[in-house]
């Protein structure tokens, strides 16, 4: 039984875990918005998320290479695969509105929202007064 632990599909299912795991961590921490108002410590703490998630991740993926049969570690692998794609499309999705956001917001502060009228030449310091 444990020889199927070295076999390549189960090779492939680790990282494959790893990577889905770590996603499905910084969206719970994204979630709950862990890193919320913590400043730079933010990213750390959903990184943290992410690791702690991957490392549980990797603890079943070893248990399911261990006990199941190929055609599930097979199944398993495609499905890691599809969940992968679809978290970094997603993030990069929100990633892209982000970065349209930034830029729209640095074109507004760029522009004055109002025109700007000539000032006169004479000014109230160089009137005469009479």
């Amino acid at each position: 039984m444990a020889h199927r632990m070295l076999k390549l599909y189960s090779l492939l299912l680790y990282p494959l875990t790893l990577i889905a795991f770590f996603f499905v961590g910084i969206s719970y921490a994204g979630l709950v918005e862990a890193g919320k108002n913590q400043g730079l410590a933010g990213g750390a703490i959903v990184f943290g998320y992410g690791i702690m998630a991957a490392v549980i991740g990797l603890v079943i993926a070893l248990f399911v290479a261990y006990k199941t049969n190929r055609k599930t570690i097979f199944w398993l692998n495609i499905i890691l695969t599809v969940g992968i794609v679809v978290f970094y499309v997603f993030y990069h999705i929100k990633f892209l509105e982000r970065q349209k956001v930034k830029t729209l917001e640095k074109q507004n502060i760029e522009q004055p929202t109002q025109p700007t009228e000539p000032t006169s030449k004479t000014s109230a310091a160089t009137k005469p007064l009479v």
